[in-house]
């Protein structure tokens, strides 16, 4: 854990909705951070999207997908516990993701830095990628550049979970 600060969670069954509490010694630029981004989280109003299994809807929260790919003329959505189908197509759904969390990497697919375990720079012109799930796909080699230019950024917010 960083020296900057220490991170405690406290779980009441009672409580109707999220509270923080900062402690500190006194209200610098630190505290205003923290307060900022705090903040800049709780207002970002981020759309579910709705996908569906056998014939169930899910509305799926942003930060739960994997990845979103066509397939046999399907657009689906993957998570870390199932794949479902999405009656939307990409470009629809490029427009209500979260852009610091997802990039386009082909014409066929999308996925969420938050979600990749690792780059692979070694192939002539394209990016290997590995995600957390134990699944591997490349960029589009029109897609490098924006790819390359977003995580120079820092991957959007770090890439980090």
């Amino acid at each position: 854990m960083s020296d900057l600060l220490d991170i405690k969670l406290v779980i009441d069954k009672d409580c109707p909705k999220l509270n923080v509490l900062i402690t500190n010694n006194e209200r610098n630029d630190d505290v205003e951070g923290v307060i900022a981004a705090i903040q800049g989280y709780a207002n970002k109003k981020i759309p579910m999207v709705p996908a569906y299994f056998k014939e169930s809807v899910v509305m799926l929260p942003q930060r739960q997908i994997v990845r979103l790919y066509i397939t046999n003329r399907k657009v689906m959505v993957e998570t870390g516990h199932r794949v479902y189908e999405v009656k939307k197509n990409l470009r629809e759904l490029e427009e209500i993701l979260d852009p610091d969390r997802f990039v386009r990497i082909s014409q066929s697919e999308i996925l969420n830095l938050h979600k990749v375990k690792s780059f692979d720079f070694s192939a002539v012109g394209t990016i290997g990628v590995e995600l957390e799930n134990g699944e591997s796909t490349w960029v589009a080699r029109r897609r490098v550049r924006d790819v390359k230019r977003i995580l120079a950024k820092g991957g959007n917010d770090g890439y980090k979970k």
